[in-house]
């Protein structure tokens, strides 16, 4: 029986040391426990995961080490700019749009002394953060934070998202996938190459790429939905390819909810990944609907 190739598309704070030997041992050992749970490892045979580091690629700024507090001696970065201003703002009033008007309403003293690394947030970003925490619980945008500012960077920054873009397609083109799994900003990633046409051709003229799971995407965000797409518009499911989307109810990056109503075509699983770190991917990597879907790329194996 052949090997099934997966390739993992990550997402943030890996860390500058994560390998991309590391990161694939880790979700090698959560797929392997998802099959175990439903039983599947004999029927599936061979898995390899394959999860190419793309940290590098990511220029280091705050982006690597921002925190909604105390200043931290080791983060030197420039202020936020207007125009990455306006994408967090957006992306805040998204994520909870009832916050919006609390926070044009709010005093910027209300919340004194917060910063990113040693650029200080202009007032319109804390007085929208301090809403939102309000509405959503504290320390909401704390987490937050750290994916608008890497989606940012990576929808922005074009010398960037090539970097990206250039590790998953090796990756791709090695392994010779058929069945790729990204999480959270991964899954950005993972659906602007399938936008721009990007996937290997390994299938005679179609992408070689037949299975696709996201989990914990933030693609239903308006701001990070603009820099792959035309906004308001639904997201495409290229033909060919099977999209399972898993998301959790708590999962503050999913914002507790799927993608179908944004897709037809693509099928939302909700999965329960606890109260704690709800947004990990192991906690989604070991779950039943994932090994189903390893069951059915393998059932297709070669043809």
């Amino acid at each position: 029986m052949s090997t099934l190739h997966i390739v993992g598309v990550h997402g943030i704070r890996q860390g500058s040391a994560a390998t991309t030997a590391g990161l694939s041992s880790r979700w090698q050992k959560s797929v392997a426990a998802a099959l175990a749970v439903t039983g599947d490892a004999d029927r599936v045979g061979p898995v390899e995961v394959t999860v190419p580091s793309y940290q590098s690629a990511f220029p280091k700024t705050a982006t690597r080490y921002i925190r909604l507090g105390p200043e931290t001696a080791d983060a030197a970065d420039a202020p936020v700019d207007e125009e990455e201003e306006e994408f967090i703002l957006e992306a805040l009033a998204s994520y909870e749009p009832s916050a919006v008007d609390d926070a044009e309403a709010d005093d910027a003293s209300l919340v004194p002394g917060r910063t990113l690394g040693e650029g200080w947030l202009t007032p319109r970003i804390l007085r929208r953060a301090h809403a939102v925490d309000r509405k959503v619980g504290k320390g909401a945008t704390a987490r937050l934070m750290w994916l608008v500012r890497e989606a940012h960077t990576y929808l922005r920054d074009e010398e960037t998202s090539a970097a990206v873009r250039a590790k998953v397609r090796e990756a791709l083109v090695e392994t010779g996938t058929s069945m790729v799994i990204a999480h959270s900003l991964g899954s950005v990633v993972f659906y602007d190459m399938l936008s721009r046409g990007e996937i290997p051709d390994t299938r005679g003229g179609e992408p070689g790429v037949t299975t696709l799971v996201t989990c914990g995407s933030p693609l239903s965000w308006l701001a990070v939905r603009a820099g792959v797409h035309t906004t308001g518009g639904p997201l495409a499911v290229p033909a060919g390819v099977e999209w399972t989307n898993l998301y959790a109810s708590n999962d503050y990056v999913a914002k507790g909810g799927g993608l179908a109503h944004l897709a037809s075509g693509v099928v939302d699983v909700k999965v329960n990944n606890g109260a704690l770190q709800p947004h990990d991917v192991h906690r989604y990597l070991d779950k039943a609907a994932v090994s189903e879907r390893i069951l059915k790329a393998a059932a297709g194996r070669g043809k």
